[in-house]
């Protein structure tokens, strides 16, 4: 699974990683020593940050920047499911 954090503050995710694991498109964001957690709210009215659509095929975007340190690295990377922490785990430095 891919997804990137451009150099202007947002984290952008595939329409099916979206679907799947954000179906309410509302998320919370943690930081959580190199990685950020993005994990689900169950409805919108509970709060959190909400995805906003990219395009017609359902990519999404959420604004990160105030989560993010100042040397992360922008880019694409690779990011997985953590089923203990239900979040998706997104590094943020690239050589990790």
């Amino acid at each position: 699974m891919k997804c990137q954090i451009t150099e202007t503050g947002y984290l952008q995710i595939p329409a099916e990683i979206a679907q799947h694991y954000f179906p309410t498109g509302a998320i919370i964001a943690i930081l959580q020593g190199q990685d950020l957690l993005i994990m689900p709210v169950n409805y919108v009215g509970a709060g959190g940050l909400i995805l906003k659509y990219r395009n017609a095929r359902g990519d999404r975007s959420v604004f990160i920047s105030e989560f993010l340190p100042d040397d992360v690295d922008f880019g694409p990377r690779d990011v997985q499911w953590d089923e203990e922490a239900l979040a998706l785990r997104i590094p943020l430095y690239l050589n990790q």
